[in-house]
């Protein structure tokens, strides 16, 4: 499994939308991600990242990252309620079908109970 799954919401947010798969820091796969995206949508785009895995349903779990090029980009926290319930049951729905990262995540086991539910 990828390192981070790409969600395609464009009519619902006008955005993709990235699930990282992975509790290591997305830093580390800022030039992947941007490969992977700017093929489709140029050198300047926007996609917001779910670190859920990794933060839980913190105050930080969403970030917007706007490239401006593949080495010049700026990074947002996105406050949570700014984002669609579309895409938080998407992402409910794709934890359920794989499991084996909330397991592999940080998250403590309450918060992975109630996932599960």
């Amino acid at each position: 499994m990828k390192e981070y799954e790409i969600f395609n919401f464009k009519e619902d947010i006008g955005n993709d939308f990235i699930f990282m798969n992975t509790v290591e820091d997305i830093y580390y796969f800022i030039d992947e991600i941007y490969d992977d995206l700017s093929k489709e949508k140029g050198k300047q785009f926007s996609v917001i990242v779910d670190l859920f895995l990794q933060n839980g349903f913190s105050f930080n779990r969403f970030i917007m990252i706007k490239f401006d090029n593949k080495k010049k980009y700026h990074s947002f926290i996105v406050n949570s309620q700014e984002i669609s319930d579309i895409i938080k049951k998407k992402i409910n729905q794709y934890l359920k079908t794989h499991n084996e990262l909330l397991e592999e995540s940080a998250l403590d086991r309450r918060t992975i109970e109630f996932v599960r539910r």
